[in-house]
C-alpha cells in the first residue's frame, strides 16, 4: 500500500521491488552479459523499481541513493529504508 500522503511506496513495497530487481538483474548479468559484472547496476535497479512502483522519484536520484545504500545482510530492506529516509528529508 502506497503512502499516498507522501506519494511514496511503503518500505515493504520498496523492499519487495528491490528484491525482484535483484533477481532480474542477476538473470540479466548471467544471460545477457554472460557472467560479466554490470557496472551500471544501480540504474538497472532504479528503472526496474520505478517501472514496478511508478515514478515516485527521478530515476537519477534513485540511482544515486541505491548506489550509496549501506551493504548489509538484507540489502533490499536496508536500501529501502535508506531511500525512503533520504527522499523524505529532501521534501
Amino acid at each position: 500500500m502506497t503512502d499516498s500522503k507522501a506519494g511514496l511506496p511503503t518500505a515493504e513495497e520498496l523492499t519487495e521491488a528491490l528484491t525482484a530487481a535483484g533477481r532480474a538483474h542477476h538473470e540479466y548479468e548471467q544471460t545477457v552479459l554472460h557472467g560479466v559484472r554490470h557496472e551500471e547496476w544501480a540504474a538497472f535497479y532504479a528503472a526496474y523499481v520505478l517501472g514496478r512502483l511508478g515514478d515516485f522519484v527521478m530515476p537519477s536520484v534513485l540511482t544515486g541513493l541505491l548506489s550509496e545504500a549501506p551493504l548489509t545482510e538484507d540489502w533490499a530492506e536496508s536500501a529501502a529504508a535508506h531511500v525512503l529516509m533520504e527522499i523524505r528529508k529532501a521534501r
